[in-house]
Order: structure tokens, then sequence, then C-alpha cells
């Protein structure tokens, strides 16, 4: 009974269908729901204080490295493979912002510089302006109806001389994603974004020049001129400072328990610093005296404190740190994320959005993380697919052993199936044959039905049960004939017999009928995230 079972079109149809159903969940799970299950518990650090009255809340959404990938992040891979990286780092890319702008719904978003992997490279302006495009279209920035701030990063400007980087990345960026240094005012903080890309290489040439940063003749327009100017002019609310390059530390800082692996330590190489120079931190860390430091580039968490030389407009002798994850998948890390940054303050009962709060400010901020993409794949993705190949092989083989066939050939079976010559199996031909009728013969009986075992004299409507020579038919009595209707799936390899296909055959035919479902719906998730 169980290697017939093996062999019966029912059980084929259990085994395609229940890993059909099953991927289906996974996939739709894993593309669509855990997104919005793992931000669940991702809150703005505001709701967690007492109501006050009057109080101002301006909430920041801080994204930093999401480095958009093009043809020429990945030189040694083939093209087939550069292609479909592309499409799934973007895709992860725009599921992920999709569900955090609708999951925090922000005032305002920063993106804190390498916006792109290869903005600084040298391209024509039409490329350059098709891959600027790709970045707005993967975060919908075009349809926020929220102020968005951009900081560079070495990725977008280039940092250093380098043949492969293009002279023209600094007019492109600033025609694409604004200027290079710049401040606003949100929530009664003052917002400083420093671009710590050329205040890198301003500062190599002043350490090289024996300048020290009190007497040294700023670059007109630079981030040293930048901040001096800034630095001029008393400024009563607290400043919160974006920078892409992170402050130095000592060697042995450590990062806190949120960080992957490792800590941040000093270093440079082609197109990139690790961390500010020990004079370029306290340069800004003095002339600043920032109550809150937010810095990207390094792709992983980190939290650090630097001590002020004076306590900031805050109150504040430290100035803290915090390193923002990278927001994509392929920067190194399993678990990308954001930041998100609560500035409260309290004004009078009549005021406007101009006026210096009563009370100090203050700012909250919390981290948030993303699902872990790769993980999904190797963990998830991988070992289900292995399972899912073992249990069709396993499967075929069983139904492809030689004692098997035979029980099956022994058990011969018609169905009610459209009269195509396609569709007849030799258990059709065989029980005609053993029956004594051709296909020509006309006979009272009905052509598509078995012929009656025994005929009663009387009318006689009975309904005896399932038939004990079909797994799927039932036998009965109508008219004073026996019946038997086998149920059947439209012509195809299981009703040809399941046990008459070969091995490979079989095997690859299950695939792809396993396949095509979660593929489909794997297509239209990527679909409805791209275009919804």
């Amino acid at each position: 009974m169980s290697s017939y079972l093996h062999n019966s079109p029912l059980a084929h149809v259990m085994v395609v269908n229940g890993l059909r159903a099953a991927w289906i969940i996974v996939v739709l799970w894993y593309e669509v729901y855990t997104f919005d299950h793992v931000l669940h518990d991702c809150q703005w650090p505001d709701i967690y204080q007492a109501d006050a009255p009057n109080a101002r809340i301006a909430r920041v959404l801080v994204v930093a490295d999401p480095q958009i990938v093009d043809y020429r992040s990945y030189p040694m891979r083939n093209s087939l493979m550069k292609a479909l990286g592309q499409f799934i780092i973007d895709l992860n890319l725009r599921r992920s912002w999709h569900s955090t702008i609708n999951r925090v719904q922000p005032h305002a978003v920063v993106f804190l510089g390498d916006l792109m992997d290869n903005g600084r490279a040298t391209m024509s302006n039409s490329e350059y302006d098709a891959y600027a495009a790709r970045f707005f279209d993967i975060f919908k920035l075009r349809d926020l109806s929220m102020p968005t701030f951009f900081l560079p990063g070495n990725h977008d400007l280039g940092l250093g001389e380098e043949v492969s980087f293009s002279l023209e990345a600094r007019t492109r960026y600033t025609s694409n994603f604004g200027p290079w240094n710049h401040k606003t005012t949100i929530g009664n903080h003052t917002v400083l974004f420093i671009d710590a890309v050329a205040l890198v290489e301003e500062d190599v040439v002043r350490a090289d020049r024996g300048y020290s940063y009190d007497n040294w003749p700023a670059v007109a327009g630079g981030s040293v001129d930048f901040v001096k100017r800034f630095a001029a002019h008393e400024h009563a609310s607290p400043v919160v400072l974006f920078t892409h390059i992170p402050l130095a530390r000592p060697l042995d800082a450590d990062c806190g328990p949120l960080r992957e692996r490792g800590t941040i330590r000093q270093g440079h190489g082609l197109g990139y610093q690790n961390t500010l120079s020990n004079e370029a931190s306290q340069f800004l860390l003095r002339l600043l005296g920032p109550s809150l430091i937010l810095s990207g580039d390094d792709h992983d968490y980190c939290e650090y404190s630097h001590p002020l030389p004076f306590p900031s407009a805050s109150g504040s002798t430290a100035a803290r740190e915090i390193t923002v994850k990278s927001f994509s998948m392929a920067m190194g890390i399993r678990r990308p994320g954001f930041q998100l940054l609560s500035l409260i303050s309290t004004v009078p009962a009549i005021e406007t959005l101009t006026q210096l709060p009563n009370s100090p400010p203050s700012l909250l901020d919390t981290p948030c993380f993303l699902p872990d993409q790769l993980g999904i794949y190797l963990n998830v993705y991988l070992p289900f697919i292995l399972l899912s190949v073992l249990s069709l092989l396993a499967f075929n083989i069983y139904r492809t052993l030689p004692g098997d066939k035979k029980r099956a050939q022994r058990q011969p079976v018609l169905s009610l199936r459209p009269s195509h010559s396609s569709c007849r199996t030799k258990d059709d031909e065989l029980y005609r044959r053993s029956a004594g009728q051709s296909d020509t013969e006309d006979t009272d009986e009905d052509p598509m039905l078995p012929l009656p075992v025994t005929k009663p004299a009387g009318p006689v409507h009975s309904l005896r049960g399932r038939s004990s020579s079909s797994p799927n038919s039932w036998a009965f009595y109508l008219l004073g004939q026996r019946r038997r209707i086998l149920l059947s799936l439209p012509c195809s390899m299981t009703n040809r017999g399941v046990h008459e296909v070969g091995l490979l055959r079989g095997f690859f035919s299950d695939v792809v009928d396993v396949a095509w479902p979660p593929l489909l719906a794997f297509c239209i998730a990527a679909w409805c995230t791209t275009h919804v």
C-alpha cells in the first residue's frame, strides 16, 4: 500500500503542492512582512518622555552610507553577476526604505554621505545624471514633502589625488544634492553639516606646512573657513554636528555592545581615511562645542564620548558621537540600520517657530536595525532549496524503483478524461484489450466508462464507496450498471502515470513545478515594492 501511494498521482500532487505552499509562505514572509516585523519595536525616543506643556519635538531620520552600487563596484564579477548583485541590493534598499519611512514618518531626513558607491568616478554627465536619478528613485525623495539634507562622503567626492577620481565630482554633487558645508535650524537646535572630505584634504596641507589651526589661512569657502565663520558668532541653541568621517579617539576606545565587530581605528588608504586627525577633531570640538555628533563612513555602529574643553550650550562637558550603521546590506555588516533623533524644545504659549526656547532644549536618539538580508539568503533560502531538491529527488528515486513499477502496472485504472489521443495511457489500452474491446468496436456502453462487471435484474441505486482498484476513484451502481469515476488532473505527467516518467525527467519537471509559484510571488512582491 505504501509503495503504491508513492507512485499514485495523489502523492505526487501532495508533494509538489506542499512544497509550493511552503515556499510561497517563506517568500512572502521574508520578502514582505519581515521588514515591518523587525521595525515593529523601532520607536522614537521621545515617546518615553513625560508630556510637557508647549513642548515641540522635531523628529529626524538619519541614514548613513547607502552607497548605491553600479557596474564598477565589483570589477571581478562577470556582467550577469554584476547585474544580479545590483538588482538584489537595490531591491533591499527599496524595501528597507519603504518600511522605514512608513513606520517612523519623520519630520526631516539627513543622509550622512557616501550616497553612491562611485559618485567620484570618471564618467560622462549623462551617466552621472542617470546614477543620481537612480538614487532618488530608490529613496523616492522627490515624492517626500519633508526637508531632506545631504552630506558629501569620500565615495561622492573622492579623497586625495587619484586618476580614477573625476575632477567634476564636486560640481556634479552640488548640482544634484546641494552645498558641501551648510547649516540650518531644526527644532530650535542648530544643525551643522561639515564637508569632512575637504577638511581632511585641507588638514593634510596645513600639517605639511607646519601651521596650527589658529594661524592657518583657511581656504576660502572650505570647511575650516566655514567652521571659523560660524564660531565667530554666539549661538544660544545647542549644536548638532553631522560629519561623514568620525572624529579621532584613542586606539582602545570601545564602541559599545551594539557594534558587530572590532572598533574604529585611525588609518587611511586609497580614497579613504577612517577618522579625522587629532588636530582636526580638537579644532571642531573646541570651536563648535557640539552637544551631539553623528557620523558615518565606518558602516558599523559605534558610540563614544569626546571630552569638551569647555561646557557646551546644553551644559554638557562631553560630546557624544554616534557612528550610524550603513543602510545597505552590501557594506560588510549583517544588520543594516539607521538612527532616530528627537530634538525637543519648550516654547512660550504664544510663539512662532523662530522664537528661542524658554528652557534648555534636549535631544534624544536611538538606533534601529533592519533585517539580516544576507542571513535570510544563507540561513533560510539556501537550506530550504537543498531540502526541496532532496525531497523531490528522493520521491522520484522511490517512484522509479523496479518493484514499484511492476506493482503500479498491475493496477489498471481508467478515468474520465477528454477525448484527446495524447491523454490516453497504456492503462487505458491494457484494460480495453483485457475486456476484448477495440477502439472501433461499437457497444451499448459509454466508451469512456469501464464495462460493468455484473448487471442485476432490477434497477439498483446505491453508492458502495471508494474502489480498492484505484486510490482516486469511486465505484457505484447506477441504472443497473456498475460505474467508476476517477478523479484526475488535466493531461499531464500525472495522467500519464508518474511511474512511467524517467527519473531525471520527472525530477526536473517537479523542480520547475515547485519553483515557478514562489518565483512569481517574489516578482510580484518586488514589483509592489518598486511601484507602490
